[in-house]
């Protein structure tokens, strides 16, 4: 049950941070414009990312 609910996590984690990728995508055509965006969808990947690593136990 544990490990189910581990790789749950690890899943959701992960389509997050393909969709902040997207965002980021799309963010960057415009930098200027999205300056703060950009800053914070790079955090909030950063975020996951650690999050991901801990969960995955790397």
């Amino acid at each position: 049950m544990v490990i189910y609910m581990k790789n749950e996590n690890i899943t959701v984690i992960r389509k997050k941070i393909e969709d902040l990728r997207d965002d980021i995508n799309r963010y960057i055509e415009y930098p200027d414009i999205f300056k703060e965006e950009l800053e914070e969808t790079s955090s909030k990947i950063d975020s996951l990312i650690n999050e991901y690593l801990k969960l995955n136990g790397k």
